[in-house]
């Protein structure tokens, strides 16, 4: 049996396995923590974006999420607030040639529904959405992902991240990346 000298031609794949929670602020009185409270009305506005940066260059091969939001009707009134939000995720890595990286950033991709809802004057919602996200938009990491929302009157919501939501993403490591 000849054994041939040199480098291995095949070598197994390496997954690499990731998860971030979202969200991060201060604890409060009940104990459960909230990213930092936005107000937005009229004009959509961000209410949470946050780079998920694994510290390696991935081809994903799964994506998961797990975001709960909470909103604030703050008008008061009679009234019934209404809303529209939506989650968007895009691709954010640096594609080294050289010494020099360049940001490759993909288009924004949605990831999950655009939801509309309304909230009677002065209360609180909150719900959760979870799911795996298909990586063909996404198909490689560092993610970003944002929190969109926008409402029918100026200044009408506040919205923020529970500090439970979470992106996973399982991937190939990018050699040389």
């Amino acid at each position: 049996m000849d054994i041939k000298s040199g480098p291995v031609p095949r070598v197994a794949p390496l997954f690499y396995e990731y998860i971030e929670y979202l969200g991060a602020g201060l604890v409060a009185t009940s104990g459960i923590q909230y990213s930092a409270v936005v107000t937005f009305g009229t004009v959509a506005a961000e209410i949470l974006n946050q780079l998920i940066d694994p510290g390696v260059d991935l081809g994903l091969r799964q994506l998961e999420i797990g975001f709960t939001q909470r909103f604030t009707e703050r008008v008061g009134g009679t009234t019934t607030g209404s809303l529209v939000y939506y989650w968007e995720g895009r691709e954010e890595w640096f594609e080294r040639a050289g010494a020099v990286g360049t940001l490759r950033t993909g288009s924004w991709a949605a990831l999950g529904a655009t939801l509309a809802k309304g909230i009677a004057s002065g209360a609180n919602s909150e719900d959760s959405l979870a799911g795996f996200v298909p990586v063909t938009s996404i198909p490689h990491a560092s993610v970003r992902v944002r929190l969109m929302g926008q409402a029918l009157w100026a200044n009408a919501f506040t919205g923020e991240v529970k500090n439970s939501s979470y992106v996973r993403m399982v991937g190939l490591v990018i050699p040389g990346a």
